[in-house]
């Protein structure tokens, strides 16, 4: 979460000000929901809420597919290439972690199809596949760009559309998950390029490959790396080691800026897209909140740069917005309690029950 000195970063003084007294006026002790209140206020600030309001929230679950070109090339996953639909299809039946955690808080979700191979083995069901496929997958990282500039614009298009569909149905809180076969690998060499760490520093064993196969993914990310200009621009990044749905998704985070919408960030992939999207665009991160620290190493790293407090630390590397959707509970508890819970009224010696 954003401390109160980078709140008045992206929000004004007297705002805070006004809601973070409202909140210190609530039967209890000064700060003794502890983060609850700092995420209560976050959340008050986003939607753009005033001190007496009820903070109505209306979530949306958005899992980014996309497959990658270094994973069809190189055994750089322990699974095969054709895993990423076979998981889209067990989300559709509704058997995945994702769904049992989705359906326990009652939040809809939706899958977006970024670009993956064989999208007509996908099944029929009742949860939407929107179709944003930029292509049958990346190309191989290792030897090439992933990701073309005309690909990228149509991410960008793209990123726009969603979010505009989530604030035409008065969603304001969009919980970011992903699945993609190799994802892990472009991820590393995304944060790699961001924060001048070396590959080795970035790069964990994924879905859980042996040494040999990690070197592989590490030397692979060099050579991706390698291709990049000096002080690369995001867009340089995205397309010379980027994903489809890690494109996509930080569109949708910029786009979805500004529109009153809370965006919860899941694990180390779409903490990747999210540090893109502030370097291209700052103020997104004024709009964010961290879900979750997840088991991959590279991840605390990365929530250090944006200066992230998660919401959770339970060792998950499942991805899929398992850590965004399990967070849920406790931004629904801190809403809860910023609307309904009795305030002290110190002029009067009473005490003020909300409905």
């Amino acid at each position: 979460m954003n401390s109160y000195r980078k709140l008045q970063e992206y929000f004004p003084e007297e705002q805070i000000r006004k809601l973070k007294d409202a909140i210190d006026r609530k039967v209890k002790p000064l700060g003794s929901l502890g983060l609850l209140e700092d995420l209560a206020l976050e959340i008050a600030l986003i939607i753009g809420a005033e001190p007496g309001d009820t903070l109505r929230l209306a979530p949306l679950h958005l899992i980014f597919a996309g497959d990658h070109g270094v994973a069809a090339a190189h055994p750089v996953s322990i699974v095969s290439g054709d895993f990423t639909v076979k998981m889209i299809n067990t989300f559709i039946k509704g058997g995945a972690a994702i769904n049992a955690f989705l359906n326990e808080s009652g939040i809809p979700f939706e899958i977006i199809n970024s670009g993956i191979r064989n999208p007509e083995d996908i099944v029929r069901g009742d949860i939407t596949v929107r179709n944003c496929s930029l292509g049958p997958g990346t190309r191989d990282l290792g030897t090439e760009n992933a990701i073309t500039d005309d690909e990228l614009e149509k991410a960008a298009a793209y990123g726009k559309e969603i979010a505009e569909e989530a604030v035409s149905r008065h969603c304001n809180v969009l919980l970011f998950g992903e699945m993609g076969i190799g994802n892990t690998t472009s991820a590393s060499a995304i944060m790699a390029a961001l924060t001048g760490l070396p590959p080795e520093d970035c790069t964990g064993r994924g879905t859980g490959i042996d040494d040999a196969a990690l070197a592989l993914k590490i030397s692979l990310i060099r050579k991706g790396l390698a291709r990049l200009p000096k002080n690369p621009s995001p867009q340089e990044i995205l397309g010379a080691v980027g994903g489809y749905e890690i494109a996509e998704m930080t569109y949708t985070m910029i786009y979805a800026c500004g529109k009153g919408m809370v965006l919860v960030i899941d694990g180390f992939i779409v903490t990747a897209a999210a540090l893109l999207a502030v370097k291209i665009a700052p103020e997104v991160r004024g709009r964010m909140i961290f879900a979750t620290e997840s088991g991959e190493p590279g991840h605390r790293i990365m929530l250090e740069h944006l200066e992230a407090t998660p919401l959770l630390r339970l060792g998950l590397r499942l991805g899929e917005g398992t850590g965004a959707a399990l967070s849920y509970s406790l931004i629904r508890a801190a809403a809860a309690f910023f609307s309904r819970m009795a305030e002290w009224d110190s002029a009067n010696g009473r005490i003020i029950f909300r409905n």
